[in-house]
């Protein structure tokens, strides 16, 4: 096995210039070449005002990051990646507004694989960064099929060809799959495999693009529809953007859909994505056309309630819907609210609305009861959300008085969103409110602190100006949470 690695590009956006903690945004995109073999591609972005920075013998300051990927098959490491970014020298510290963007490349067998990335500061040990992503390689030969959808942040003509190379265009990555209010179009590159052994070598097809609303499958989005016509090739590029500059906030699919020329499907691959656009928010639009004729939610007609019930949503909510919750204690109008709570439950369950409704008032009423401090709801709490959005867990070990470390709670799922045997690690500073945070979790897209042993025993006398994170491993916290039972 063999990896092509490029070097180090450095680009430059805005960023907050107030230091913070390391974060990083990663993505991917699996690939076929002409001769069959399957290849990953890596997309790592570092911003460097997450690091620290360490004055060199010239008289400036640079950062470094240490970045290991590991790409395992039923827990055994097949191959990794381990490198080190090494930023620009800076001279002023207080306004850092560098990125660290890298792209790799590693060629790996057609199955599915938990791909493993941590990035860790070189110059600050603790501030580390961990997540896992299963990528699933779906590219067999001699049969129609589709890379992964990879959006675009920008393209040029190239010059000459390197790995940014797609077509006649250097391309290169968006790292995300969140779409602000500045992004005004969706760019993406696509390709499409052994279509000519379908239709034949030359054969014109159709190439339908369009963006679908995540909460109700097939509903295209108005306005949103591109066509192509191409011709078929064994590798088939596929290079287009859509304007999102109406699109509200929510959850969306980009989909592209591949036609023969009878109009008949021939492979439609699909790309989650989210956007944030507060000047086009559907749901005021959405919730005047809700009618409340026998609807569940004339139940409650108090205002203070009714903002309750809809706050206890969260858990629940998609994107747009949060934004409202987030609002609600603005609104004083009854019937808004009712409509909300009406139209929340009618998308989730078309048949039962009420049912569902009662029931997932009956948890609430459960978590209120077991979660609830001085501070807030049993809802409002990280424990109560957890519990509404995932269910209960299946085993809780809990440390109200532990040696050395704050009262803990490891929260263990043996099925979740797709994965198994996760865990949700809870603390509190002060045992008399039980207001328990969320500390980490292995769930993917919870948060991940490589470091939350550390933070627990942080007023530990363990801890003194010679530790090193790494000697956390093999304390009694990991053994709990590797065997919560």
């Amino acid at each position: 096995m063999y990896r092509i690695i490029t070097s180090l590009m450095l680009i430059f956006c805005c960023l907050t210039t107030v230091a913070q903690e390391l974060t990083i945004s990663f993505n991917y995109g699996c690939f076929a070449t002409a001769n069959d073999e399957t290849y990953l591609e890596t997309y790592l972005l570092i911003p460097q005002n997450g690091l620290k920075h360490v004055k060199n013998d010239s008289g400036k300051f640079s950062a470094a990051a240490q970045v290991t990927i590991l790409f395992k098959d039923n827990d055994q490491i097949v191959d990794f990646l381990k490198y080190e970014l090494v930023g620009n020298e800076i001279s002023d510290t207080t306004n850092i507004n560098n990125n660290m963007v890298d792209q790799q490349r590693i060629f790996l067998d057609n199955k599915t694989y938990l791909v493993d990335v941590c990035v860790k500061d070189k110059n600050d040990t603790i501030n580390v960064v961990r997540g896992e992503v299963v990528v699933q390689f779906n590219l067999p030969k001699d049969v129609v099929s589709s890379s992964t959808i990879c959006f675009i942040d920008s393209y040029s003509k190239a010059n000459e060809k390197t790995m940014l190379t797609r077509g006649s265009y250097n391309m290169i990555p968006y790292f995300s799959t969140f779409f602000p209010e500045t992004k005004s179009k969706l760019t993406y590159y696509n390709e499409i495999y052994n279509i000519d052994n379908f239709v034949g070598e030359n054969s014109r097809i159709a190439v339908l693009t369009y963006i679908e609303d995540y909460e109700k499958v097939d509903n295209v989005v108005e306005g949103t529809s591109k066509i192509q016509s191409k011709t078929a090739e064994s590798i088939l590029c596929l290079f287009n953007n859509i304007d999102i500059t109406t699109l509200p906030t929510g959850n969306y699919w980009l989909v592209v859909c591949v036609k023969d020329e009878q109009g008949n499907e021939i492979i439609k691959t699909k790309k989650f994505f989210q956007r944030y656009n507060p000047e086009y928010e559907v749901l005021d639009g959405a919730l005047a056309s809700v009618d409340l004729d026998n609807s569940f939610a004339y139940k409650f007609n108090s205002l203070d309630t009714l903002r309750q019930v809809v706050h206890s949503l969260m858990p629940k909510a998609n994107m747009s819907e949060r934004i409202f919750i987030n609002h609600v204690d603005t609104i004083t109008d009854v019937k808004k609210l009712q409509q909300f709570i009406t139209m929340f439950w009618n998308t989730r369950d078309e048949i039962s609305p009420e049912m569902a409704f009662d029931n997932y008032m009956e948890e609430v009423k459960k978590v209120n009861s077991t979660y609830s401090n001085s501070i807030r709801r049993g809802y409002d709490t990280d424990r109560g959300r957890v519990y509404l959005q995932y269910g209960p867990p299946n085993h809780i070990e809990r440390n109200i008085i532990p040696a050395g470390s704050i009262p803990y709670e490891v929260w263990q799922y043996y099925e979740i969103a797709g994965q198994r045997d996760k865990r949700f690690v809870f603390a509190t500073r002060d045992a008399a409110i039980r207001d328990y945070e969320l500390v980490h979790s292995d769930v993917i897209g919870e948060l991940s602190n490589p470091k939350w042993q550390y933070d627990l025993y942080k007023n530990s006398p363990i801890i003194d100006d010679n530790f090193e994170y790494e000697e956390m491993w093999g304390t009694p916290l990991q053994r709990t949470y590797d065997n919560p039972y």
